[in-house]
């Protein structure tokens, strides 16, 4: 399956007792600096969710707008969190699951499908080629092919998930 590289902050939203907490690759708790976010626990009273969060220009990440974000600034506009993978459900750990059968218990959650909610999943397309080509068109950093039987390995590089650059 593939997915949009969305070229933004990848952080991990910890839902329990109907808060959330988001923390970055080094574990760093970012939480006040995304307010918005806060929705995020209305999905599920306990979920662990993978994903990226983006500030959007045009549909385009702005990584200028996320940098002002990082560096304590809101002025920068308000930021959309794309899931792209759920690891715990009701205390259930779903790391050894497949990624179809994460993907698919993804999809059953409660996300807001209006336009603008701070809160949506990263959609999956079919067709590789034709989404690095709609990439390449709409000035995206390319796509993450993922392998749809891999399982989650925390902290952990393999080649069931590979980056693909948009080439000049």
């Amino acid at each position: 399956m593939f997915e949009v590289d969305w070229d933004g902050l990848r952080l991990l939203a910890d839902v329990a007792e109907h808060r959330v907490r988001l923390t970055d690759g080094a574990g760093a708790d970012v939480t006040g600096l995304f307010p918005e976010l806060g929705a995020i626990a209305d999905l599920a009273p306990d979920v662990l969710l993978d994903g990226v969060v983006v500030l959007l220009a045009d549909g385009v990440p702005s990584a200028a707008a996320l940098a002002r974000r990082l560096d304590g600034g809101r002025a920068a506009g308000p930021a959309t969190f794309m899931a792209f993978d759920v690891l715990r459900l009701y205390s259930v750990p779903l790391l050894d699951r497949p990624l179809a059968q994460r993907r698919a218990t993804l999809e059953r959650l409660p996300f807001d499908t209006t336009s603008g909610a701070p809160v949506t999943r990263s959609p999956v397309y079919a067709d590789g080629a034709a989404l690095l080509a709609a990439t390449a068109q709409r000035g995206l950093s390319g796509l993450v092919a993922k392998r749809r039987e891999s399982v989650y390995r925390p902290g952990v590089r393999c080649t069931d998930w590979l980056r693909v650059p948009v080439r000049p």
